[in-house]
């Protein structure tokens, strides 16, 4: 999903992206000319391989984020900023991100975690 930021209210509105077994529901509203605000809920689970044995689990990952996304180059002072340089907010690779990032991160199952805290 793909918004041109000319569209973008500053009146709120709602979205909804599944991936990978993952629901993103949010918010979207326009902050300025060149500035929208975006509440993101991540909810869901998928397969993820362990950190520690390398066998694969299921992750649950319930999370909260704010972003910013800025049309063009930013140059103020939060660090949790997207910069798009089309004049579009790119849900999808918003939420491909940060789906991502979740993934990054080290994870342990059940049985690591468990080994590890002994």
């Amino acid at each position: 999903m793909r918004v041109n930021f000319k569209k973008i209210l500053a009146t709120p509105s709602n979205f909804s992206i599944k991936k990978e077994g993952v629901e993103f529901n949010g918010r979207f509203k326009k902050l300025s000319y060149d500035m929208v605000e975006i509440e993101l809920n991540l909810k869901g689970s998928l397969k993820h391989e362990c950190d520690g044995c390398l066998d694969d689990f299921i992750l649950n990952i319930d999370e909260t984020s704010k972003l910013l996304v800025s049309d063009g180059v930013y140059s103020g002072d939060e660090i949790d900023v997207i910069e798009s340089f089309d004049s579009f907010v790119d849900f999808d690779k918003i939420c491909e991100s940060e789906l991502e990032s979740i993934k990054s991160d080290y994870h342990y199952c059940k049985e690591c975690e468990k080994n590890f805290k002994e």
